[in-house]
């Protein structure tokens, strides 16, 4: 089932053009890398799905809702989080207190008065699927980057989204925690549909099916890894090189 649309999306800031006509299908369930060089684009079209950023054209349908003018506030409660570059985490609260308060932010006054004091079953059941138990009771700041990075995904989890959005999730990780990510990522997406922006490339191609291309505002390609690196402009404009250098 298609979960997300966007049709002919277009983001102009005065004469620049950020994204210049993107045509974009995500089906529920979707593990989806986002990759092209800087500047391609690639942070401004999560930014436009989340309400960051308005369109100037086109249109964003996510679960048959039209989300052009919606503000973030409602974007988050349609169903869709994200990640930032940088890690976004409450540094003086513990893990587990990080998390209860993501979950949370359904509730309405009254329902966080009366909500209890120790963590719920959500909670400690996501700390046990991003493996951060051991960690429950720690202050944010004494997490490895890695472990912020997790704990940042294990937040988004616990809004419930059906979208997940990831920003660079492996930015500077040891070889251990971009394996241990990987491995989480594939199993977030058995039961959630997951884009993420990325540069490593051996990372994509260890756990990448789909991968979407951006070049200068535009898709240059789409398919499997295998596809993707044959094709020879995205050889000459994320690798780099020409196809005959490539093949050489």
């Amino acid at each position: 089932m298609t979960l997300l649309s966007i049709q002919g999306l277009t983001v102009t800031f005065g004469t620049f053009t950020a994204l210049d006509d993107i045509d974009l299908t995500l089906d529920e369930g979707d593990l989806r890398f986002l990759i092209g060089p800087n500047g391609a684009g690639k942070t401004t079209l999560i930014d436009t799905i989340t309400g960051r950023t308005r369109p100037t054209q086109g249109t964003i349908t996510f679960n048959g809702h039209t989300l052009n003018k919606r503000s973030e506030h409602h974007i988050v409660r349609t169903g869709i989080g994200r990640t930032f570059q940088t890690s976004v985490v409450f540094e003086e609260l513990t893990v587990a207190d990080n998390i209860d308060l993501a979950a949370s932010f359904r509730l309405r006054p009254w329902q966080l008065l009366t909500r209890p004091r120790t963590p719920t079953t959500t909670v400690t059941d996501i700390l046990d699927r991003i493996g951060l138990t051991p960690h429950a009771h720690h202050k944010a700041a004494t997490l490895s980057h890695g472990q912020r990075q997790w704990l940042e995904i294990a937040m988004l989890l616990a809004q419930r989204p059906r979208l997940l959005l990831l920003d660079e999730p492996v930015a500077g990780m040891s070889a251990e925690e971009r394996t241990r990510t990987g491995e989480l990522l594939t199993q977030i997406a058995t039961d959630h549909t997951i884009v993420v922006i990325e540069h490593d490339m051996d990372f994509l191609r260890r756990y990448a099916t789909d991968v979407t291309v951006l070049h200068e505002g535009r898709i240059l390609t789409h398919g499997d890894v295998a596809t993707v690196q044959q094709d020879p402009r995205v050889q000459e404009v994320y690798l780099g090189r020409t196809h005959q250098e490539a093949t050489t």
